[in-house]
């Protein structure tokens, strides 16, 4: 037993003896390898290249995960900065249109010596997007039932009902709503109503059997019914029909107003216009 443990003593100093030589050697400068090391070289190069490999792919897909997570950093950035980009585009296409009103009420203003007083639209009737709208101004303001109203281009319709704060306005276009008016060509009196059968236009009727209204025409208010002032725009004629019941002949008159995009109106603030 004591001779098997002399024997691995030397064994183990001759390994570690020829180890160190290895190592010596190895680390001299020298032109070609030795067979040990080209034998290891060759036996590992299999090895090396397996190892290389997985830590080019490990590495990649680090990288790739890199990538990803910036480029969703950055789509996260690029689509607030869109939501910015449209918010600001919707504050400046409602300044727009501000101004358009404002430069529209100074010319209107400018063209009448009735009081006007500027309102917002902030409601509809759901039922009937074309009967009536609510306002932003009310018997606060001296609003009061009865009051006409009208845009830069033409009639609106009439105050319906008044609160403190806000009026129900019952739009020209309406069936139930009447104006009196005159055809700007000839001058003859005609009577404009809403059209029921043909919803957002006019159906005039002569109050004249000797009227003549052509395609074309333009109509105006009259002032007789001192609901409205005197040569507010109505609208164009755009067809002429004959007629029964004792009359010559109806048109029908396409709104100078855009009733579906109202926005702004004036109130005129006079119960009864003469």
């Amino acid at each position: 037993m004591q001779q098997l443990w002399r024997w691995r003593k030397l064994w183990i100093v001759v390994a570690v003896v020829l180890l160190v030589a290895l190592i010596y050697n190895t680390s001299q400068p020298r032109e070609r390898l030795s067979f040990v090391e080209r034998g290891l070289r060759d036996l590992m190069s299999p090895l090396q290249f397996g190892l290389t490999r997985i830590t080019q792919a490990v590495g990649g897909v680090f990288d790739a995960l890199r990538d990803i997570r910036s480029l969703r950093q950055r789509n996260a950035h690029l689509e607030s900065r869109v939501v910015e980009l449209q918010t600001e585009v919707y504050r400046l296409s409602e300044l727009q249109r501000e101004n358009a009103f404002l430069r529209e009420a100074l010319e209107f203003k400018n063209s009448t010596t009735h009081e006007l007083l500027a309102a917002e639209v902030i409601g509809r009737n759901p039922m009937d997007w074309l009967s009536t709208v609510t306002i932003n101004k009310g018997a606060n303001h001296g609003v009061k039932k009865g009051m006409a109203v009208v845009a830069g281009n033409g009639v609106v319709g009439i105050v319906e009902e008044v609160t403190r704060f806000t009026s129900t306005v019952l739009l020209a276009i309406d069936p139930r709503s009447a104006i009196g008016g005159m055809v700007l060509e000839s001058g003859d009196p005609v009577l404009v109503e809403g059209d029921a059968d043909n919803p957002g236009f006019f159906i005039l009727t002569p109050l004249d059997r000797d009227t003549v209204v052509n395609p074309g025409d333009v109509i105006l208010t009259s002032g007789l019914s001192r609901l409205f002032p005197k040569r507010v725009p109505i609208g164009e004629v755009v067809g002429v029909e004959p007629a029964n019941y004792n009359l010559s002949f109806v048109a029908t008159v396409k709104p100078f107003v855009d009733f579906t995009h109202l926005t702004y109106v004036f109130v005129v603030l006079q119960d009864d216009i003469m």
